[in-house]
């Protein structure tokens, strides 16, 4: 009897133990009060899970939203930096084009210039000049000279 009393004690200790344990739910449980419910004020009831699930939620959604914004922010800039390469390179591109076309037409010119020199050194202009002065000098004393013995 006395161990059937003993047995007896042991369940109803361990009855309201097992009978009040509740598994939690991986989620946690979140419960709507209502004014004069069981709760004197309006609002919203968590469990400790659901509570450090939003607590957890709301680091990492901060820390989503950083890193979301990081990752726009290089992606925009890394095309600038692409869009800015392109253009240098364009840029340097035209330059060396400039230049070299530049060079050409200077070499074309100084050329142009060697052969227009060369034309005209080999006529000899400047003796034809002095030569067609020197002829009219002449030509006009003996004119001169012939009127005047004409007219003696």
């Amino acid at each position: 009897m006395k161990s059937l009393s003993v047995f007896l004690s042991f369940l109803l200790v361990m009855m309201p133990i097992y009978a009040y344990a509740e598994t939690p739910s991986p989620d946690g449980r979140v419960t709507n009060l209502e004014k004069n419910g069981k709760a004197p004020y309006t609002g919203i009831l968590l469990d400790p899970i659901a509570a450090s699930k939003m607590l957890i939620d709301q680091k990492y959604l901060k820390l989503e939203v950083e890193l979301s914004l990081r990752k726009q922010f290089h992606q925009d800039l890394s095309s600038k930096r692409l869009a800015f390469d392109l253009l240098k390179i364009e840029h340097d591109s035209l330059l060396k084009y400039h230049a070299s076309s530049t060079k050409l037409k200077d070499q074309h010119i100084t050329n142009l210039n060697q052969m227009l020199k060369d034309e005209i050194g080999s006529q000899y202009t400047h003796w034809w000049v002095i030569g067609g002065v020197a002829l009219g000098i002449v030509l006009s004393i003996g004119v001169f000279y012939a009127s005047v013995e004409v007219a003696r």
